[in-house]
């Protein structure tokens, strides 16, 4: 037929299911008269006797379909042949039954001739080699399909999604034939599904259909991935197209072995059996089945357009999902039997049984018990990782960098998705809340790229944002209880302690200079408002041991308090100290034991102030380079008060249980004092300002006028602001939000795209400042993702409120709930009240620490997971939340997925820009294909092409990034400055003046665009 490809596609795809559907009652009607029924028995769902041949309705439609679009092909013909081949084994085997060997034999005999007849792998690694590959490969795809078929509708919806992808895959390669037959093949099963999916099925495929089902998938998936990868990946590819059915042959491996039979027992142990379980209905299970399957190959499919590396991530991806999947089935009757566990220490199990009866045992054993007790062991050993790894950011930059934490948000998706297969969340108000916020808040960033001038800069906001959802949901996932979410809090504790310990130990150095800037601790984070803000959300996980009865502990909590205090003061961050008032106030107002928390904090308070000469020496003496003797004398002046205060505290502690046993007057003394205290501490401050109100009133005057007016130099010279600027208000902060807000105020439903402030930024405004955001959530989310946005984020922030109400309830009658609460509660209310009016939320790691928190506060409070939960009837509404959960983790790993690569790309071009600038272009060029709009990639490549003096093209590309971003400076400089090298000073006029226009602020740009012939002289462009 001399037809396009799209006409071949379509033709195959109708002539076969038309011949498929009309054969199929002939099928049906020959096996009756023949007697070829699937008799139910034992392990077999179906309650009637059910006719096979189903098979022969499949390949007879396949078949005639290939031969009549092509008659005379020698790959038709030998693939006509393995169908026959395998049909005539699987009939056989229906009627009699064909001994395991011998199937095993034929179908690898006749997998190891595909080579010879121009099928299967050619690896290039000689013919024996591929020989063997060819045959192993039919062995295990046929058989893995086989297995399959032990429901309506599940094998042939499989082979329908497989030979789908196998067409996209070979369209895109051109390969016509074997887009043609997979076409062909998808065509025949779907004429056969409404035969086999009717109530009851009229129908079985029977072996005598599902062994050419899998062959012909096997042949066709080989044809299409070794030419679109002609490398050892194309296996990773091939197997990825039948990745279903291969995780279900695998899973029924694995189970059978642990329970000691055979692998060749019959059972309902398999994929579908389980999904069943909670779909209810074959139907549903063919679909979500089959879904799965469309995802991993529209992933495969894509990946294998974008070079190895990406076929490598989805492999890798893949394969954590599916040994985590077959790990959390095979454990659900442990962890099940677990929560259920008798008196005696053993459990029961009787799970709800779907389509005829499932074969598990009825009691438990300890080695599945042990195996549960092994996977809650690793969610405890994730959560501490991720603890950890958060506490000990600071020491790597807070993973700023997007080389950092792209590869990390990756890492968390593919454990967030993993770990909700095994167990999914409990959708309580507060976790929905808070997951639909932060997640809402990547998918609409990610949406805004649709109508923002900076496209890539909205990709890395909504990027970042998805990672964040992924750890919340990961949180959410693995913390099941109190002692988990201790661990996790513990270990960001732990962390942040070693930062602290490691900046104390390099003051005593011999050059702490280093550490400061302007008199100010600036390292080991790098942004010195970000080093505060760590130690501020620190001082709330030691409070936390700090109000523990044990005096160890609370000796050990408050002095880790006063050091984790200490050192926020050394950095001279505002937005901290706001921070942390705020929290105690929080903190005070609503989790419970007041007295105790009040006195802990009047000793580590005094404990400051006993340091804080020292301290404020630092910045006082320091402002230009900090004397090592200065530095040295703050950090005695830490560990001697840090220790003192954790002694005082440690004697109260062990003291007041000794003066309540003492009697009733001793403990009502002690109480007496304690609320006196309290009221003291609360009251002082009052009075104070009531005293002193003029005063105060006039300094906030002062320093209002210098918060408004920018940087007032008299506000910045007071004696105050030289000692601490934790009094003084000046700065550029009421810019930034100015001109956030008069972005807000023209674009204010969908704002102007994620990332995108910073061009209205240096258009309205009124410093020199070079920033990128408006060092503020809310006025960042106002200005660029409109109100939309910020409901998003009311959102996410509610939902930690309401769980933090929910845990002030338990927490009043429970010593370790208040505890967490102490800590979750202050690290939460930190990072959001810094990141108010800083960019804490742009540092992953810092933020990692205020998401655990919140994690903890709106987590689901449960001790087990209720039996039912395994057998219960899936509802519209937790399929919905399930496909959410789903879509969001999927785009998630795509989008994050794609700038992994596109840095990858980057990276190895920025290399290879000076050595071989060819290679550069290249590897720019992959990256453009991946993210079109990645300025970076075309200024690489607009360099490579500079190198062999393609002025054209280098022009080409930095007219390609301007029309991506025209309100991008820098492209715009680039531009003059090649105009400059070409001596086309008209041009670069042009150019120059297009960037002046951008930023009037900045001088030397005036300079050019005035006189771009200067510019050449003066080695500008060069």
């Amino acid at each position: 037929m001399d037809l396009p490809l799209w006409g071949r596609l379509a033709v195959s795809v109708g002539l076969a299911a038309g011949l498929a559907y009309m054969t199929t009652p002939v099928a049906i009607l020959t096996a009756r008269r023949l007697a070829f029924y699937d008799v139910p028995f034992g392990y077999k769902g179906h309650r009637t006797p059910t006719p096979y041949l189903g098979g022969a309705a499949v390949t007879t439609a396949f078949v005639v379909a290939l031969l009549l679009l092509f008659p005379a092909s020698a790959r038709s013909l030998a693939l006509i042949g393995g169908v026959g081949v395998m049909f005539a084994l699987g009939t056989i085997d229906d009627r009699r039954n064909v001994s395991p060997l011998a199937r095993v034999i034929v179908e690898f005999l006749l997998g190891a001739s595909l080579s010879a007849l121009g099928h299967g792998w050619h690896l290039g690694a000689g013919r024996e080699l591929d020989a063997v590959v060819n045959g192993i490969w039919i062995v295990a795809i046929v058989n893995a399909f086989n297995l399959f078929d032990n429901m309506d509708g599940a094998a042939s919806t499989m082979a329908i999604v497989a030979s789908a992808g196998t067409c996209i895959l070979a369209w895109l390669i051109h390969d016509v034939w074997a887009a043609t037959a997979s076409a062909a093949l998808c065509g025949a099963c779907l004429g056969f599904l409404p035969h086999n999916l009717s109530k009851p099925a009229k129908i079985f495929l029977g072996d005598g259909g599902s062994m050419p089902l899998g062959f012909i998938v096997a042949v066709l998936t080989a044809s299409a991935a070794r030419r679109a990868e002609p490398s050892l990946l194309a296996l990773l590819t091939g197997l990825l197209l039948v990745g279903v059915p291969a995780l279900d042959t695998t899973l029924v491996i694995v189970s059978r072995r642990r329970r000691g039979i055979s692998i060749l027992t019959g059972g309902q142990d398999h994929l579908t059996h389980r999904t069943r379980r909670r779909m209810q209905t074959a139907r549903r299970v063919a679909l979500v089945l089959g879904s799965t399957q469309a995802a991993v190959s529209a992933l495969v499919i894509v990946a294998t357009r974008d070079g190895s590396v990406a076929v490598v991530y989805v492999a890798l991806g893949f394969v954590i999902c599916a040994a985590t999947a077959i790990v959390g089935l095979e454990n659900q009757v442990a962890a099940t039997a677990d929560a259920r566990r008798d008196e005696s220490g053993v459990g029961t199990l009787e799970p709800a049984r779907a389509g005829g009866g499932a074969s598990w045992p009825s009691r438990v054993t300890a080695a599945q018990l042990g195996r549960s007790r092994w996977l809650s062991g690793s969610a405890i050993a994730l959560l501490a990782v991720v603890g950890l790894g958060a506490g000990l950011s600071p020491l790597f930059s807070a993973y700023y960098s997007a080389t950092a934490w792209v590869p990390i948000g990756l890492g968390l998706v593919v454990a967030a998705a993993a770990a909700a297969i095994v167990r999914p969340p409990r959708m309580t108000l507060p976790v929905g809340l808070a997951l639909i916020g932060i997640a809402g808040l990547g998918l609409w960033s990610l949406l805004s790229t649709t109508w923002a001038q900076a496209v890539e800069q909205a990709m890395v906001d909504a990027n970042r944002w998805l990672a964040y959802a992924a750890l919340l949901m990961l949180l959410l996932v693995l913390m099941r209880s109190r002692r988990r979410a201790v661990i996790l809090l513990a270990a960001a504790g732990v962390g942040i302690a070693v930062v602290g310990a490691t900046v104390l130990v390099r003051m005593l150095g011999s050059d702490p200079a280093q550490l400061f800037e302007g008199g100010r601790l600036n390292l080991p984070l790098g942004y010195i408002n970000g080093e505060g803000c760590v130690f501020a959300m620190g001082c709330w996980f030691s409070l936390a041991l700090a109000e523990r009865r044990q005096p160890v502990l609370a000796g050990v909590g408050a002095a880790a308090t006063v050091a984790m205090a200490s050192l926020a003061l050394l950095s001279q961050s505002r937005g901290a100290a706001i921070a942390s008032f705020g929290a105690v106030l929080i903190a005070l107002l609503m989790v419970p034991g007041i007295r105790r928390r009040t006195l802990a904090l009047v000793v580590i308070a005094a404990g400051v102030v006993a340091a804080s000469g020292p301290l404020l020496s630092v910045y006082s003496t320091g402002q230009t380079a900090v004397a090592a003797s200065v530095a040295h004398s703050a950090a005695i002046a830490v560990i001697e008060s840090a220790a003192l205060a954790g002694v005082v505290w440690g004697l109260i502690s062990a003291l007041a249980p000794a003066i309540e046993r003492g009697g009733e007057r001793s403990a009502s003394v002690l109480g007496r004092g304690a609320t006196v205290l309290t009221i003291l501490a609360i009251a002082v401050p009052v009075v104070v300002g009531i005293v002193r109100f003029r005063s105060i009133e006039h300094t906030a005057s002062a320093q209002w006028h210098a918060f408004v007016n920018l940087s007032d130099s008299s506000a910045a010279s007071s004696p105050s602001a030289t000692q601490t600027r934790l009094l003084s208000g000046a700065g550029n902060r009421y810019d930034y939000w100015r001109v956030a807000w008069h972005v807000f105020e023209s674009h204010p439903i969908v704002g102007v795209g994620a990332g995108n402030y910073t061009a209205s930024y240096y258009r309205l405004r009124r410093t020199p400042e070079a920033i990128q955001n408006p060092h503020s959530i809310e006025l960042q989310t106002l200005s660029e993702l409109g109100v939309l946005g910020t409901l998003l984020l009311a959102m996410l922030v509610a939902g930690v409120v309401l769980g933090a109400l929910k845990l002030r309830r338990i927490a009043r009658t429970s010593a370790l709930d208040r505890t967490l609460m102490v800590a979750a509660t202050g690290a939460a209310v930190v990072w959001f009240v810094d990141t108010s009016g800083d960019w804490m939320h742009l540092l992953p790691g810092v933020t990692a620490i205020g998401l655990a928190g919140a994690a903890v506060l709106c987590r689901t409070h449960e001790s087990v997971t209720p039996p039912a939960a395994y057998t219960r009837k899936v509802t519209l509404r937790a399929l919905a939340g399930a496909a959410a959960v789903a879509f969001a983790l999927v785009v998630s790993g795509a989008s994050l997925l794609r700038s992994e690569l596109v840095q990858r790309y980057l990276s190895s071009a920025q290399v290879a820009l000076r050595r071989d600038p060819g290679s550069a272009i290249v590897n720019a060029q992959r990256a453009l294909r991946l993210d079109g709009a990645n300025l970076d990639a075309y200024y690489i490549e607009a360099a490579g092409q500079a190198r062999f003096n393609r002025a054209a093209s280098a022009r080409s590309a930095l007219l390609a990034a301007a029309r991506q971003d025209p309100q991008d400076f820098v492209t715009w400089v680039l531009l003059g400055d090649l105009e400059v090298r070409l001596r086309d000073f008209a041009a670069a006029e042009h150019y120059y003046t297009r960037a002046h226009a951008l930023d009037p602020t900045d001088q030397s740009v005036s300079r050019l665009a005035a006189d771009p012939a200067g510019a050449l002289a003066s080695g500008s462009g060069k």
